[in-house]
C-alpha cells in the first residue's frame, strides 16, 4: 500500500511512518506534507497513493480547506486531537479517524477496514458536514471567556484569588479546596466538574476525578505502575498524586500544547 501523510508536526510524521511500516510490510510513503497549500499542489497530480492520513490542523489552515479546492477520490483517515464530541461526529458520518497519539492496534484496524471498503468509504457531503462542524467548534472556542479570578473562603473571611495564583484544586470530604502558589489553602463554592469549564485549558488540566493542576505547578513527572504518571507539585501535595491511566495520553498531549481533547 502507498500512503500520503499530511501532518505538520515532524515527530508525528515520523511516528506515523514508523507505525505504518510495522503494520504494513509493503508500506510506501509517497510524500510527507505539512500544509494545505502544498497538499493541494501534490494531490492534483498524485496518481499513486492508496490512502491519505490527514491531520486536522496544518501549518497554514485547517485541513478541510483542501476539499474546497480539489476533489479527493481516495480514502482519507483523519488524525485528530479533538474532544469526544468531535470524535462522535466522525463516527456518525462514517469517516475514518485516529485519535492522537496514534495507537498501533487502532491503525491496524483502520487499515483493515479500508482494505475492505476501499474507495467507497469517503463521501464528499460528509466532508462538508465535518467542515461546518469544526468551524463551529473553532468559533465556539474563540467566544469562550475564562475566569481571571475566583471567590474563595478562609475561615469566616472571603477573598478573591487571581487565577494565576492557583497551583492546584482538589476535592475532599464534599469540599473543594484551592492551594495557591504561596501554599495558602482556601475553600471555593464549586465542584471540580463546574470549575474546570471556567479555567483556561492552556494552563489547567484535570489529572483525575479528584484534582485539577496548573501547568506551572509541575516540578517532576515520573512513570509509575499500571501506566500511570506520578507528579511532584509545587507546593507539595499532602499525599502522592498521580495522573490516572485513562488520562495519561490526554495529559501528554496537553503538555505538548494540544489541549483540544481535554477536560
Amino acid at each position: 500500500m502507498k500512503y500520503l501523510i499530511i501532518e505538520d508536526e515532524p515527530l508525528a510524521q515520523i511516528e506515523l511512518e514508523r507505525l505504518l511500516h510495522i503494520v504494513d510490510s509493503e508500506c510506501v510513503i509517497t510524500n510527507k506534507i505539512d500544509s494545505v497549500s502544498e497538499a493541494i499542489k501534490w494531490i492534483k497530480n498524485d496518481f499513486e497513493s492508496n490512502i491519505i492520513f490527514m491531520d486536522i490542523h496544518l501549518s497554514d489552515d485547517i485541513c478541510f480547506e483542501i476539499f474546497n479546492h480539489i476533489q479527493i477520490t481516495i480514502p482519507v483517515v483523519f488524525t485528530t486531537a479533538y474532544d469526544q464530541y468531535a470524535i462522535d461526529a466522525f463516527q456518525t458520518m462514517s469517516i475514518g479517524y485516529l485519535l492522537k497519539p496514534v495507537d498501533e492496534q487502532q491503525l491496524r484496524s483502520t487499515l483493515n477496514k479500508y482494505k475492505t471498503l476501499q474507495n467507497n468509504y469517503l463521501q464528499n457531503n460528509s466532508i462538508n458536514q465535518l467542515l461546518n462542524h469544526f468551524s463551529g467548534l473553532q468559533n465556539q472556542e474563540k467566544t469562550i471567556e475564562y475566569k481571571d479570578r475566583i471567590l474563595a473562603k478562609l475561615g469566616d473571611n472571603y477573598y478573591y484569588l487571581n487565577i494565576d495564583e492557583i497551583s492546584y484544586i482538589y476535592s475532599e470530604d464534599h469540599y473543594t479546596f484551592v492551594i495557591t502558589n504561596n501554599n495558602n489553602k482556601y475553600i471555593i463554592n464549586y465542584t471540580l466538574d463546574n470549575i474546570i469549564k471556567s479555567l483556561n485549558p492552556h494552563y489547567f488540566f484535570r489529572i483525575s476525578r479528584m484534582c485539577i493542576i496548573n501547568i506551572n505547578s509541575i516540578k517532576i513527572i515520573t512513570k509509575h505502575l499500571n501506566g500511570r504518571l506520578k507528579l511532584s507539585l509545587n507546593p507539595e501535595f499532602k499525599e502522592e498524586i498521580y495522573v490516572s491511566r485513562n488520562r495519561v495520553n490526554d495529559f501528554l498531549m496537553w503538555l505538548d500544547g494540544n489541549n483540544s481533547t481535554i477536560q
